[in-house]
């Protein structure tokens, strides 16, 4: 699957395939499907928080760190779609803005999608 997201006014491009938990495993040295459980977590709490109560909602996850697994995802992703993209840290700061939860929804329907079945 593909899919062309808007980060900090640049277009870029997700792509969801069979290489994307070896690029993952390769990037990070963890299984992209143990955090994959991590990231749905943080996705599904993410995705709860009502308008005024982010920060305090939030807070929980800033504290364990499992913020980071986003960028991971996000990353992995467009790094899937372009394999000349620099490592996550570089990458990161060609941004001024990364909004992580404005493009959230997107990237987890990559993730979804990239272990779901399809019916024949």
């Amino acid at each position: 699957m593909e899919k062309t997201i808007v980060i900090d006014g640049k277009n870029i491009k997700l792509v969801s395939s069979g290489a994307t938990p070896i690029i993952y495993k390769n990037a990070f040295g963890t299984d992209f499907f143990a955090d994959l459980g991590k990231f749905l977590k943080v996705a599904d709490t993410a995705t709860k928080v009502k308008k005024g109560q982010e920060m305090a909602a939030l807070l929980p996850l800033f504290e364990h760190g499992d913020i980071n697994i986003m960028y991971n995802f996000a990353w992995v992703y467009a790094k899937n779609a372009d394999a000349n993209l620099k490592p996550l840290d570089e990458w990161l700061n060609e941004f001024e803005e990364f909004p992580m939860f404005d493009f959230l929804g997107d990237v987890l329907e990559l993730v979804m999608r990239s272990v779901s079945t399809k019916k024949a």
